[in-house]
């Protein structure tokens, strides 16, 4: 896990920003997908830490980021999540913290955004239901 986390004086802004950044430039798996682009690019938003440095660029697909991920000795998105930021009960997530959602093979990762949770798909950036965390993780 990493230590030392802590969130910017100005974190709100920088995580408007970097979620605006998604809506602008959209899916791209290994760069700018839930994990990588999303959850990595909002913690590096808020941190000045870029925790998934290095599993950036080494998958373009579903299946390619599957296999890397369990190559790494991870079962789910969760699990990798849970290497390196402090896992919390779904209810103590605050605004930035990292959801976890069991969706698809390795499951999907989103932003807290009160009542609601920031996901990115193929489709695009939108809301989900805050119920659809199944695990969440403490950004700073």
């Amino acid at each position: 896990m990493v230590q030392g986390v802590t969130r910017r004086a100005d974190w709100r802004a920088r995580l408007h920003a970097e979620i605006e950044a998604h809506r602008r430039e959209g899916f791209a798996w290994g760069r700018r997908d839930c994990a990588l682009g999303l959850a990595a690019g909002a913690v590096l938003a808020m941190t000045g830490e870029d925790l998934a440095a290095a599993w950036r660029g080494r998958y373009r697909s579903a299946s390619g980021a599957a296999r890397v991920l369990r190559a790494a000795g991870f079962d789910s998105l969760g699990d990798a999540v849970a290497a390196v930021l402090p896992e919390i009960h779904p209810s103590q997530a605050h605004v930035g913290d990292i959801a976890f959602l069991d969706e698809g093979e390795i499951g999907a990762l989103g932003i807290v955004n009160g009542g609601t949770l920031i996901v990115l798909g193929l489709d695009g950036i939108g809301p989900r239901e805050r119920a659809a965390a199944v695990r969440a993780f403490k950004v700073g």
